[in-house]
């Protein structure tokens, strides 16, 4: 006997294909930018397939978000249109947060710390990013401008000329976890004592802290080096 799929559902289903569709993107750029690291001697085409590679990654994070947002059973028609009002993509990722702890009934003394913790990690691996994601799409890829268009943004550009292949595939790795504490938050549900949040969030925590650990000691030159002694990869034998 077939199940019937809500419309709710399906629109979830849907949504699914845009980040199936931005990590096939992923893969795919990262087979370029690893034959131009094997080759080591297009630095141009290298800094720009790394910044398109900084696109998808935000790209990514709004369509998980979007996603996340209506999952079924999730949030009521107007949560998801307090979430969504906002255009900033860090605040709609605080707002989702916020929103799906308003449904623990009971008010434990560490959700504030838990909160705390997760708006922390949304900072860290949302709030530059998306900074910078704003001066490339606007046009200011070698020279960035303050929202005014009048005055270099020097600490941009810093932070452009230091992006590299390594961080962002350490952002998409993270923030994957992230994605799944926030799952955990709104699958929690009340007749469980909230199980999927507990079960999540120290798993995911454990996870993200082994992944910063992993990566640390881990630099181009390193991946460069690794790429030089194997052959072109499959789209699904990426180097990480």
């Amino acid at each position: 006997m077939s199940s019937t799929i809500s419309a709710e559902q399906q629109f979830h289903s849907d949504l699914s294909k845009n980040v199936r569709a931005l990590e096939s993107a992923r893969r795919q750029i990262n087979i370029k930018i690893n034959d131009l690291l094997r080759n080591g001697k297009d630095e141009f085409s290298l800094q720009i397939q790394t910044k398109v590679y900084l696109l998808i990654y935000s790209a990514w994070t709004e369509a998980c978000l979007v996603k996340l947002i209506h999952t079924p059973f999730g949030f009521t028609l107007e949560e998801k249109k307090y979430i969504l009002k906002d255009k900033d993509i860090l605040n709609r990722w605080k707002k989702c947060v916020n929103t799906a702890f308003l449904k623990f009934s009971k008010s434990g003394s560490d959700l504030p710390n838990k909160k705390q913790k997760i708006h922390k990690l949304l900072d860290n691996y949302l709030k530059t990013q998306a900074n910078i994601r704003n001066k490339i799409a606007h046009g200011q890829w070698e020279f960035p401008l303050y929202s005014n268009n009048l005055t270099h943004d020097a600490e941009v550009l810093h932070y452009i000329q230091l992006v590299d292949t390594i961080q962002i595939d350490t952002w998409f790795e993270i923030f994957r976890e992230i994605c799944g504490i926030v799952v955990g938050l709104i699958d929690a549900r009340s007749k469980n004592n909230h199980r999927a949040h507990y079960d999540f969030y120290f798993e995911k925590l454990t996870k993200i802290q082994n992944i910063i650990d992993e990566r640390k000691s881990f630099s181009l030159s390193d991946k460069k080096i690794l790429l030089q002694q194997k052959p072109s990869r499959s789209p699904n034998q990426i180097v990480k």
